[in-house]
């Protein structure tokens, strides 16, 4: 009896301790909802501009369905992490400390470029220090805190498992949870496959936005935005594809490149060709409510007044480089991708073998080709994708030999990087193109430099600003310079000189005066050394820059230059919900507001494109982007 008693107290009391780990277990999976729940809510804050009443509206009245499924994969995200450790200590502070970081990102994009953060930029973490070097002293406080407090709580939890106060969950049912929510996470990640049953959840009451993925999250959610911006195909399929279309789209516009060409002597640039991209180079002078007292820029704005020049139509704001450089290089355009290709490089184009371009098209005329980036190789994949385009080197802050800065700016200067290019002239016995993407006027602009344009001589009172202007005069100076070097050089040289973006120093009031056309518009100018052409090239983008310099040259177009030509006539810029209207030369913010005769060519233009980055490539096999011998 003694023995069956005993018996029976040690199952009960293991029956307890079942029972007891069973429903701490489930306070554990309570403490994780209510960590999803929280993170949820902060990063939907983040994303709005820190307006907590925007949040309560999204959950509670006008979008509560798509939160919860949102919430439902953050959960799943949130059970993969516990049972990858095990311990639900670890897996709620990963999900703070990954969710705090995210939330700063989300905040700091949304207020430097207006735009939300991208799977593409998660890419960016291999660049910490770079990334890290754009905050401000407020932000980079405010996450120096996330990591002390995770710091402390790692210590603490490490106290804790010591002292066997932690109920861990058992591999029989890690397993299984980390198998499901594995299988569950990798299906969530084909969101834009058709046919997504999380994305048809989605659909019952999402209204998606593809022009404008500030918008698309702000209405759908950061997760279901982010979701929609997982990888895909470049672009949708044309319903007309086919060889035979693109056979034909080949012999219209080689009668067209054949009409051209019966007056150009030329079959190629008898030029050295010079790219120059300069990083946030604008015209303060073109906004409204900066009331700038003196031109940071007067040897710019005097030369575009005799040369080829006009205004660039910049895909980007505060960022996007990368994106005006793969449509200056390759000649097809950001718009008629897919809204989740928000970064060529990043996405699609580093994993080609080889892909057309400006670039093999003048190596394949016997030009040397150079790839300049005065920093480092890793920056949006830039050394896999200057091999694809066809460059011949790539110069970067460790293989140039003019690397001097000014001042306590961190760049290297633009003066420096225009005399990379002067010493690559003067060693080259070929032919050169160069193509310079600068970093001297990179943000962040606090503390650039101990002497700058005074606030009297401005009339800007902020001294980041000012840092900005100085930026500005700085390039100006040795662009200048470089000019009158050019001029004294006994070779042909034609540069396409143009800003990259509109940097966000000037603040959101201030965006708030101008219009968005405004903020997206920059200077370019084509320059010769051997000609003293004067055009008016008004509002442009950067897939036009090429037909430019063919044209100041007298050179010969293949049928894809052509089709830009006449792209150009109909629709001189466009991005995304902005379009210049060639019959007009008004905006407007669609396709449909255009003729019938410029959405015919973009419909061509759409096939060509489709048929490079995402088909079969029948363009390149048919000579399209080749000259007809």
């Amino acid at each position: 009896m003694k023995i069956s008693k005993k018996f029976k107290m040690m199952k009960d009391k293991q029956e307890l301790q079942c029972k007891s780990r069973g429903h701490l277990l489930l306070l554990h999976f309570f403490s994780l909802l209510a960590t999803v729940f929280l993170v949820h809510l902060y990063i939907q804050w983040a994303q709005n501009d820190l307006d907590a009443g925007l949040v309560m509206n999204f959950v509670f009245a006008w979008h509560t369905e798509k939160f919860l499924i949102s919430t439902g994969v953050l959960v799943t995200l949130g059970l993969w992490l516990w049972a990858l450790v095990g311990n639900i200590r670890w897996a709620n502070a990963l999900l703070l400390l990954s969710g705090g970081i995210l939330g700063m990102a989300t905040y700091e994009k949304m207020l430097q470029r207006n735009e939300p953060v991208y799977p593409s930029d998660l890419k960016m973490l291999t660049e910490a220090s770079f990334l890290l070097e754009m905050l401000n002293g407020r932000t980079l406080a405010a996450l120096s805190f996330v990591f002390l407090l995770f710091l402390a709580f790692i210590l603490y939890s490490l106290r804790q498992d010591k002292s066997k106060k932690t109920v861990k969950l058992g591999w029989k049912s890690r397993l299984p949870i980390l198998i499901t929510t594995s299988m569950a996470l990798c299906y969530a990640g084909q969101f834009q496959q058709e046919g997504n049953l999380l994305k048809k959840a989605y659909d019952r009451t999402a209204y998606w936005i593809p022009y404008s993925q500030q918008m698309n999250y702000y209405n759908t959610g950061f997760v279901a935005g982010f979701l929609y911006n997982l990888s895909a195909a470049p672009m949708e399929l044309p319903t007309d594809y086919s060889q035979e279309k693109i056979d034909e789209l080949k012999a219209t516009y080689q009668q067209l490149a054949d009409e051209i060409n019966a007056e150009r002597t030329a079959a190629f640039p008898e030029t050295n060709v010079i790219y120059i991209m300069n990083e946030s180079f604008a015209d303060p002078l073109e906004l409204e409510g900066l009331d700038l007292q003196s031109d940071p820029i007067p040897f710019t704005r005097g030369l575009m007044e005799t040369s080829y020049s006009g205004e660039l139509l910049s895909q980007g704001y505060g960022g996007g480089t990368a994106n005006i450089e793969f449509e200056a290089l390759t000649g097809f355009s950001m718009e008629p991708f897919a809204a989740n290709i928000t970064t060529p490089y990043t996405q699609f184009l580093s994993s080609q073998d080889d892909f057309p371009s400006v670039v093999s098209r003048l190596e394949e005329a016997g030009f040397r080709t150079t790839a300049i980036h005065p920093y480092n190789t890793t920056m949006y994949k830039r050394l896999e994708n200057y091999e694809t385009l066809g460059f011949d080197s790539f110069l970067y802050e460790d293989t140039m030999t003019n690397t001097e800065k000014l001042d306590t700016n961190p760049y290297i200067s633009d003066a420096a990087a225009y005399a990379e290019i002067t010493a690559i002239l003067k060693a080259s016995e070929e032919k050169d193109f160069i193509h310079l993407v600068t970093m001297q006027n990179h943000t962040p602009y606090q503390n650039k430099y101990t002497v700058t344009p005074s606030a009297a001589e401005t009339g800007i009172g902020s001294q980041t600003i000012r840092n900005y202007l100085q930026d500005l005069q700085y390039s100006d100076q040795a662009l200048a310079d470089l000019l009158a070097a050019l001029q004294e050089w006994d070779e042909p040289t034609v540069v396409v000189f143009w800003g990259d973006h509109w940097p966000s120093v000037f603040g959101e009031d201030l965006y708030a005066l101008n219009t968005i056309q405004n903020m997206h518009e920059t200077p370019m100018f084509v320059y010769s050394n051997t000609e003293e052409s004067q055009k008016d090239l008004g509002v442009t983008s950067p897939i036009y820059f090429f037909p430019e310099v063919l044209e100041l040259s007298g050179s010969r177009v293949t049928a894809f230059e052509a089709l830009l030509m006449e792209l150009q006539e109909q629709v001189p810029a466009f991005e995304k919900t902005l379009y210049v209207n060639g019959d007009t030369g008004e905006y407007v913010s669609s396709r449909e507001d255009l003729s019938d005769k410029a959405r015919s060519l973009l419909a061509d233009y759409d096939l060509i494109q489709y048929d490079t980055t995402t088909g079969n490539r029948y363009a390149e096999s048919n000579g399209f982007f080749q000259l007809n011998d």
